[in-house]
This record gives C-alpha cells, sequence and structure tokens, in this order.
C-alpha cells in the first residue's frame, strides 16, 4: 500500500492501482498526441479503458463501444 501526502491529507491506495492509473494516463497522454488516426487514437483509448478496468473491474469493449456510440447520430 502506498501513502502519499496531498493537499487534503492522505492517499491511499494499493500498488496496482496506481500503476495501473499511471497506465492509463499515458494512453490517453497518447491519444491526445496521435494526428490523423482514428484507429491509433481509438487502440489507445481501449488500452487506458484496460487499466481502468483493473481498478473498478470488468468493463468490455462492447460496453465502451456502446456508450460512445449512444451519444452519436451515425448514418444520417
Amino acid at each position: 500500500m502506498i501513502v502519499q501526502p496531498s493537499e487534503e491529507g492522505t492517499f491511499s491506495a494499493r500498488e496496482r492501482h496506481v500503476q495501473a492509473l499511471r497506465e492509463s494516463e499515458a494512453s490517453l497522454i497518447r491519444a491526445a498526441n496521435v494526428s490523423g488516426s482514428l484507429e491509433l487514437i481509438a487502440e489507445e483509448l481501449r488500452l487506458a479503458q484496460h487499466s481502468f478496468a483493473q481498478i473498478t473491474g470488468k468493463f468490455s469493449a462492447d460496453d465502451l463501444l456502446g456508450e460512445i456510440f449512444s451519444r452519436f447520430c451515425i448514418g444520417k
């Protein structure tokens, strides 16, 4: 368990959670820096989602796609 001071007090997390957050952050940064390739952006977002799922529990790619496409009007 890691304990780090912060402005709001003590932060406590398991090392694997901290590592998953670091991996998610790296994937999100790479996604933000990709220019022109939606496939590469999507892959980085998928990797970030996978890292988050290690903390929060299973959330499949189908669930993620359902969330994304529920917000867009496609085919019109």
